[in-house]
C-alpha cells in the first residue's frame, strides 16, 4: 500500500485523512530532529569517552588515530543517514500538505457545484409555478370566455 496517495475505500473523511497526515509528518520531523539533538550530544561525550578510555584499554593506546577516524567516520555515517531521514520526512510532510490543499479544493468546488445544483433546482421550481399558475389563467380565460347559452 502506497502512502503517497489516498484510498477511499480504507478512509471515511478525505480531509481527515490527509489532516492525520500531516499532524503524523510533522511529529515524525520532530523526532527525527530530536533523535539528531541526542545523537550529537553523544558524539561529543563519545570522543571525550574515547579519550578516556585509551589509557584503561591497551588496544585503543597502540592504535588511537584509526580508533579516532573509525569513531569519525561512523559519525560521519550517523549524520549522513539522518540527513537522508530529515529529507524524507519532510518529502513527506510537503506531499501531505499538498494533497491536503488538494482535498480541500476538491471539497470547495463540491460545495459549489452542490449550491449551484440547489439554486438550479429552486429556480426549476419557481418557474414550473408560473408556468402552472399560468395555464391556470389561460384556461380560466379560456373558460370565462365561452358563451352560455343562457348569459344575460
Amino acid at each position: 500500500m502506497s502512502t503517497d496517495t489516498f484510498e477511499p475505500t480504507s478512509h471515511a473523511d478525505p480531509l481527515q485523512f490527509w489532516e492525520q497526515r500531516v499532524k503524523a509528518s510533522r511529529w515524525m520531523i520532530t523526532k527525527t530532529v530530536m533523535l539528531g539533538v541526542f545523537a550529537g550530544v553523544l558524539a561529543v561525550l563519545g570522543q571525550g569517552w574515547l579519550e578516556h578510555a585509551a589509557p584503561l584499554l591497551p588496544i585503543i593506546s597502540q592504535n588511537y588515530s584509526v580508533w579516532q577516524l573509525s569513531y569519525l567516520l561512523a559519525l560521519i555515517l550517523i549524520f549522513v543517514i539522518w540527513a537522508l531521514a530529515l529529507r524524507q520526512k519532510m518529502g513527506l510532510l510537503e506531499n501531505s500538505k499538498r494533497g491536503m490543499h488538494t482535498q480541500q479544493r476538491i471539497a470547495q468546488h463540491n460545495a459549489r457545484r452542490q449550491q449551484a445544483a440547489a439554486e438550479a433546482r429552486q429556480r426549476r421550481a419557481e418557474r414550473e409555478k408560473a408556468q402552472a399558475l399560468a395555464q391556470e389563467l389561460a384556461l380560466a380565460a379560456k373558460r370565462g370566455t365561452k358563451s352560455k347559452k343562457f348569459d344575460y
